[in-house]
């Protein structure tokens, strides 16, 4: 088993980060991730709003 550093970058793995289509889903995937962590932070907040009252 011989070890050998990861120097060279996989070109098919640049290519994808660079196809537009790759580029919408990671955007999507962020946009979904910070309205639920919206959505989770407005229901912690009713929730203990209406519990501490």
């Amino acid at each position: 088993m011989s070890e050998q550093p990861e120097k060279t970058h996989n070109p098919l793995l640049e290519d994808e980060r660079k196809n537009p289509v790759y580029r919408m889903g990671q955007a999507i995937a962020g946009f979904m991730l910070a309205v639920w962590a919206g959505v989770l932070a407005l229901v912690f907040f009713l929730v203990f709003r209406f519990w501490l009252s």
